[in-house]
């Protein structure tokens, strides 16, 4: 079992990606025309479409490129929202809601175009992705979403329980939800062929290079990383969970839970056939949900809610097969290779959000589970901002950005939550 004390070398994506060599730490204070904080999909992708559009944009990265949850995470390119597109126009009005839904639902395509266009080798699937439900009031819950989805452009279909089975070859689930437009890629190797890509068209990567600090002096921005200042006219905040001090008001707005997984040793392909013949990703009606899927050479990898952000404990590993076995009997006696953990950032509502901090300061976080399509396609917007484009037109609303109420007690209040939503995941409830 190779371990996780947040050493990129004990993740599975790690494991079987080429190993980079990271670029220049910065050595001189510099000035830039946008300067991008963060070595994630968000970074990345907008770093990428800024320079695409003649920005002149350097990225700064703690670690190295797709070091946390971005190259730590199942890898599964989910479109679309937690939020039933009802929802969504009921809270932003007909045209704002009509324009998110277009742009939730379209953004595995978008990924999946850009990954063609770009030609990143990151074993870029497109079997589906399956949401299980486990009691009947979820078998009623995904009869009305996929209507609903299906109502407002989306390509869902519902699948019985004889269906599910066939799709996953397990009696785990009552019925389910296909979302046929999703996939999976190898999350480690998309985030270093976007950081390929971008360095292609000019962008200055600094890695190792931590900002400390971010503060305004004579109209521009001044980021501190060690020693050296960087003046920029423009920045993206792409930090997400790992935000902290770097912007308080950010890391106060949203509550970072722990995402742990662990992966089996390659299986036999007779075994494959029998766990999941339809290769899609299989996530579940729970709000505190498992998810799991076969990568591309036939692991099986599993994952849900850790207790610890940089390494998984026993009492999580055993939790996490037992779940695995308990939707997956035939994985008995297999071996099981990899674990390894990240934190992630969970919005109260279950919505990413977009904010300009400050003038010309613009940031993205949130992505509830769903970061890999929905980081990439705001990566864009908020390079559309920087350029230019007048807030009402961008393709996600801008919202004011609000600290959660008792923040000091979020941690408390959120495992409170987690047992809250395990009370009604026992009862049956859907998410």
């Amino acid at each position: 079992m190779k371990r996780d004390s947040f050493d990129p070398a004990g993740t599975l994506w790690s494991s079987t990606t080429v190993a980079r060599s990271p670029a220049q730490t910065l050595n001189e204070s510099i000035d830039v025309e946008v300067a991008v904080i963060g070595g994630g999909f968000t970074g990345l992708s907008s770093a990428l479409h800024l320079a695409q559009s003649g920005r002149q944009v350097a990225l700064f990265e703690a670690f190295e490129v797709g070091h946390r949850a971005s190259g730590r995470n199942g890898g599964q390119v989910v479109p679309g929202f937690k939020p039933t597109p009802t929802k969504l126009i009921q809270r932003f009005g007909d045209e704002v809601g009509r324009r998110m839904i277009r742009f939730g639902y379209g953004n595995a395509d978008y990924l999946f175009d850009l990954v063609s266009e770009l030609r990143i080798d990151c074993a870029a699937t497109r079997q589906g992705w399956i949401q299980g439900a486990f009691s009947p009031a979820s078998v009623t819950y995904l009869e009305h979403r996929a209507r609903e989805i299906n109502a407002h452009g989306g390509d869902v279909e519902y699948l019985s329980g004889e269906a599910m089975f066939a799709a996953t070859g397990s009696r785990f689930w009552q019925a389910g939800l296909l979302e046929r437009r999703a996939g999976a890629v190898h999350p480690l190797a998309f985030t270093r062929g976007l950081a390929h890509a971008a360095a292609g068209r000019g962008v200055a990567f600094y890695e190792h290079s931590p900002v400390s600090g971010i503060s305004e002096e004579r109209g521009a921005t001044i980021l501190r990383v060690g020693n050296h200042v960087v003046r920029a006219a423009r920045v993206i905040v792409a930090t997400d969970a790992y935000t902290g001090q770097l912007w308080p008001s950010v890391a106060q707005s949203y509550v970072t839970v722990a995402s742990a997984q662990i992966a089996t040793e390659p299986l036999p392909e007779s075994l494959q056939q029998s766990l999941m013949s339809r290769r899609a990703g299989i996530s579940e009606t729970r709000k505190i949900t498992y998810y799991c899927r076969l990568d591309p050479d036939g692991r099986f990898v599993i994952g849900g809610r850790g207790r610890a952000a940089d390494h998984i404990d026993p009492a999580t590993e055993q939790q996490l097969r037992t779940a695995a076995l308990a939707r997956f009997p035939q994985l008995e006696g297999v071996r099981w290779e990899h674990r390894w953990a990240c934190r992630v950032g969970m919005t109260i509502d279950d919505l990413p959000r977009v904010h300009e901090l400050a003038p010309g300061i613009w940031t993205a976080y949130g992505y509830c589970g769903r970061g890999v399509a929905m980081a990439t396609a705001l990566g864009r917007v908020l390079a559309d901002a920087v350029n230019g484009v007048p807030a009402q037109s961008l393709d996600f609303p801008v919202t004011p950005l609000r600290r959660i109420p008792f923040f000091p007690a979020r941690q408390v209040g959120a495992a409170l939550a987690i047992n809250w939503y395990r009370l009604r995941d026992a009862l049956g409830h859907p998410a």
